[in-house]
């Protein structure tokens, strides 16, 4: 025989919600926080090129004539141009490095020599970072105005790096 439940014991199945306040409450504190806090950050990448240690090798032992590198030495007078440029001198100018007349020479050497891309860029210890990235900027493509439009013309653009010694 079954045992019948007590009349006194009522079990009643109420449904009771959630108080999700409290959680809430915390979100809209972390979320502002998390935002705040966050760094978005704008990340630009330049190529950088290592130099070839020894040409490459097409078919039977084909002699090349090797190509000569640009290289650009930054130092504290201005840039010196080495290599393909051999004895180009662009001073300091009163305050700040010339920029302009230095693409101005690459931008001969590029003309004169087409088929050369490679630029080996060496700089003093005490040189800026900023001045280094400049001088790749200029050493890689340069602007000019052509019937109105702005056109980019590439100059070396397999840049390399190195200090001066």
């Amino acid at each position: 025989m079954a045992i019948r439940p007590s009349k006194s014991r009522r079990h009643v199945d109420a449904v009771t919600d959630i108080d999700l306040t409290p959680v809430m409450n915390v979100f809209i504190i972390i979320i502002p926080f998390l935002l705040l806090t966050a760094v978005f950050a704008k990340t630009a990448i330049i190529d950088v090129y290592l130099p070839q240690e020894g040409g490459e090798q097409t078919g039977a032992s084909v002699q090349q004539t090797p190509k000569i590198p640009l290289i650009i030495k930054v130092t504290g007078a201005g840039f010196t141009l080495d290599g393909l440029g051999k004895g180009i001198h662009v001073p300091k100018g009163a305050s700040d490095y010339d920029y302009k007349r230095l693409a101005e020479r690459l931008s001969e050497l590029k003309d004169s020599h087409p088929q050369n891309e490679e630029a080996i860029i060496l700089f003093e210890p005490k040189i800026r970072y900023e001045i280094v990235i400049k001088v790749m900027d200029a050493s890689r493509e340069t602007h000019y105005l052509k019937d109105g439009i702005n056109v980019k013309r590439a100059l070396f653009p397999a840049v390399s790096l190195g200090e001066a010694g």
